[in-house]
This record gives structure tokens, sequence and C-alpha cells, in this order.
């Protein structure tokens, strides 16, 4: 039997590159555009020294009304129509059979045969300001033993929030991937225990409004920052000047417009919104890295930085093998045969060289240097929680 040991790393702080005497880094940088005469002055600026890049999207794509959000609905319904890839167990047979009941049929659970149906989760996400027949789509996944929900019908199910019902739903399950079987094998493509139903239909409104408890209405950022929060008061209120309405950043993830009482009306929000979300502003791009641990996905943004540091991955192997050994006395001695057991265990060290990461160096140089090193998914999460825990990188971590 083999097992394996924990994983070693080692990060070290190297020499930060000092930076040239005769040149002054500049105090701040600006975000505006830079004029044709500065473009000289602008390239024998330092890579180290550039402003990250900043997006110009409109406001309504970055932020949202404050007060109103999304409403997540739940359900349970049932799936017909499965060729032999439903259910078998007695929870998905009982909901049948209640269900059977509910038309004034009397049977009992030894007439429901199973197989052909499947007891499904419903969930979907009710949108703001939902009104009565509006589309929804709802996703479906199973919460037995179905292998499948490929060719089947869902029946008419609600879905709830806050004990009351939203959403009606029925109609065809779509599924993706596919499969196809013969005689003596068969294949399939991408799990089809979950799917959708498209044409769910709103059956209450969602309360919603405009206007904040202050009376005012509120943006926040769907990426908050400093300089997001003020490049999108400052656009907004440009937006708005003739209206003579104040826009205040109130902190990182909340802009409001102040909107005096006697205009307080739900036309008049229609308008305000519509014409500050047309808005153009400047946005950073976040400091931010997300890894997917299982695949070793990496995302980070443009111009993250990574402090001057060497990079070394080292492996510990430790194998326990347990073998067994047939002991044979010789023919003239008086023993018998008998099977022993050995333990012999190894160890073994590996390790790659140091790879350097001068000043100033980026998520995407450090990638590089790991990709030469042939890393795993797992050894790459290792190498970026160092680096975050010791303070090399600067940036939001986040592992999936």
């Amino acid at each position: 039997m083999r097992t394996a040991a924990a994983i070693t790393w080692f990060v070290a702080a190297a020499a930060a590159q000092q930076p040239d005497p005769t040149t002054t880094p500049p105090s701040s940088v600006e975000v505006t555009q830079t004029p044709p005469a500065a473009d000289a002055a602008a390239a024998a600026i330092p890579p180290r020294f550039h402003a990250p890049m900043v997006l110009e999207p409109l406001v309504r794509d970055i932020t949202q009304l404050h007060n109103s959000m999304s409403v997540p609905l739940v359900g349970l319904g049932i799936v017909t129509g499965l060729a032999g890839t439903g259910a078998s167990e007695r929870g998905t047979r009982q909901a049948l059979l209640n269900m059977i009941r509910s038309e004034h049929l009397n049977l009992s659970i030894t007439d429901v045969v199973a197989g052909n149906t499947a007891l499904v989760g419903l969930t979907a996400m009710l949108p703001p300001f939902a009104k009565v027949g509006q589309a929804i789509d709802v996703k479906v996944a199973v919460t037995g033993d179905a292998t499948s929900l490929r060719g089947g019908q869902l029946l008419r199910a609600e879905l709830r929030a806050l004990d009351q019902t939203y959403v009606v739903v029925q109609g065809p399950v779509t599924t993706g991937g596919f499969a196809a079987a013969g005689q003596n094998a068969q294949v399939t493509k991408n799990p089809a225990g979950t799917g959708w139903v498209t044409g769910g239909q709103v059956v209450k409104d969602l309360p919603s409004q405009f206007w904040s408890e202050s009376g005012h209405l509120e943006l926040r950022l769907l990426n908050p920052s400093f300089f997001n929060a003020v490049s999108v008061a400052a656009g907004v209120r440009l937006a708005l000047a003739d209206m003579g309405l104040r826009v205040e950043a109130v902190d990182a993830s909340l802009v409001r417009i102040r909107v005096p009482a006697e205009q307080r009306s739900n036309e008049n929000a229609l308008r305000i919104l519509n014409l500050a979300g047309q808005a153009k502003v400047r946005v950073e791009n976040p400091a931010k890295v997300v890894i997917n641990q299982s695949n070793g996905t990496v995302l980070a943004g443009e111009g993250v930085l990574i402090s001057p540091c060497v990079v070394q991955v080292n492996d510990l192997t430790i194998a326990v093998i347990n073998e067994d050994e047939v002991s044979q006395p010789n023919a003239l001695a008086q023993g018998r045969t008998e099977r022993v057991g050995r333990t012999r265990i190894q160890v073994q060290t590996s390790g790659s060289d140091l790879k350097p990461l001068g000043g100033g160096g980026t998520v995407a140089d450090l990638l590089q240097n790991l990709k030469a090193l042939g890393v795993s998914p797992a050894q790459l999460v290792a190498v970026f929680l160092e680096l975050h825990g010791n303070g090399f990188l600067h940036a939001e971590l986040e592992v999936r």
C-alpha cells in the first residue's frame, strides 16, 4: 500500500531592485488621458510605475439599485417519462403517490412502479420588480438515485420564498451532453442529473421599491473600491447636472443620489436611473486572484503584483509497502512452510531549481515560471497560499 505525505515549500525574499537615483518615482498616477506631447515622457517611466489598466463601462453595468435584490426560490417536483433512468427509492414513489391521491385515485405505494420517475429539487432566482406573467427559467436537479433526467417531463410544481408561492412551472427538462448505448457498451457525455425547464410563470408580484430607507436613490457597486465609488459618483453627478441633484460617494460600495421629497415618484426615479445608467465612468481592475484547486485554473486581474522573491517547489513522498513472502524450510529441516509479512518504507525527495522573481513581477510572470516546473494544481494552490500568507502577493486571494 502506498501513501503520499506532505509537500514542502520554500519561499524566500530576494533583494529588491534599486531604482535609478536620477529618476524620482511619481507620488501619484493620474488616470486621465495622456496628452500627445507627454507620450515620450510616459514611455520613459519604468513599467512598475505604470497606472493600472482602467476601463470605461456604463454605470448600469457595474452598479445595482441598493435596496432591490433577487430572491432565491426553492421547491420540489416530479419528473416523469424517464426510460428506466429514474429513481427507485421510497421517497420518489411516495411523492408520486401523494400526487396521484390528490387526483382522487386510491392507490397504495406498492402500486407505484419505480424507474420512470424522479423526485427533483427546483431552484430559481426571482429578479427585483418581477410581475405576474413574467417568464422565469428553473433549474432542476435529482434528489434520489435517478441517473438521468434526459427526455423527462416536469409535472406542475411551485417555487416558494418566505412561505409564499411566486412561480409555477411545468414542461420538458432540457439537459446537456448526450448518451448512446449498444448491446455491450454505452457512452455518455456530461452528467444528466441536472437540467433546466424554461417558461416558468410568475404568479405573484415581488414587492420592490426604488427609494431607500433614507428616501433617496442608492447605487451599490458590484466591485467595491474607493476609486470606483468616486468615479461613479463623478460620472453620475455630470449626467444629472441639469437636474440639480446632489450625488455623493458614501463609501467604497455605495453612491447616493439625493432627491427632494417633492420629486420622489416612481416615474422620476426611472428617469434619473436611466440617465445615470448611461454615464461612462472609469473603473480600476480588481486586485484579486482566484484559483480553482480542482483543475488549477488561475484568474488574476491584469497588473496584480508580487514582491521580489525566489520560489522553490520541493516534493516529499513516503511510500509504505506491505509485501507477503513465503518462508520455505529446506528438505531436512523439521519445519513448515509459512507466509511471512514484511513492510518496507521508501522516502523520496525531489526539488526544483530556485526561480527568481524580480521587483514588480506579476502573476503572469510567476505562472510562466511555475509552468516550467510542471507543478500540479495542488502545488499551485500551495504556492499562492504561501505568497499570500507571507505578504508577497499584493491582492486578495480566493481559493475555490
